[in-house]
């Protein structure tokens, strides 16, 4: 049964694990870029960024008490990222928001149920 708060709200919301998940939130398009690694001629390491996946997501920057947080991890414009479970998805891919490029500091399977991954990412810096 149902909190009395979400009864009304029953056929748009899923609840995994003890997250209040509605899939219409996720309305901003961002896209997941893996990098790659490859050698040049001269035997040197360059990277780059592999074939882009384009996902659906729900993007919330950080507010709060997270800000304190961080603020002393000295994050660069942080934020929650909610997405459908990508398999192959790691720390080393860089999500791209509009013109922006943010790195992944964490990666969350909620409950682990390869449903939803919530991401922790940061403004990349450059270089």
């Amino acid at each position: 049964m149902l909190p009395e708060r979400h009864r009304d709200k029953a056929q748009t919301i899923m609840i995994i694990g003890t997250k209040v998940t509605n899939p219409g939130e996720l309305r901003t398009q961002i896209s997941l870029e893996p990098r790659t690694v490859s050698q040049d001629a001269g035997g040197f390491q360059t990277t780059g960024q592999g074939t882009t996946v384009v996902v659906r997501s729900k993007w919330t920057n950080v507010h709060g008490s997270e800000v304190w947080a961080a603020q002393a991890q000295q994050a660069l414009k942080p934020a929650t990222v909610l997405i459908r479970y990508q398999a192959d998805l790691n720390e080393t891919w860089t999500v791209l928001k509009g013109t922006q490029r943010y790195e992944i500091l964490s990666i969350d399977d909620i409950g682990e149920r390869h449903e939803y991954q919530e991401l922790k990412v940061q403004l990349a810096k450059e270089g």
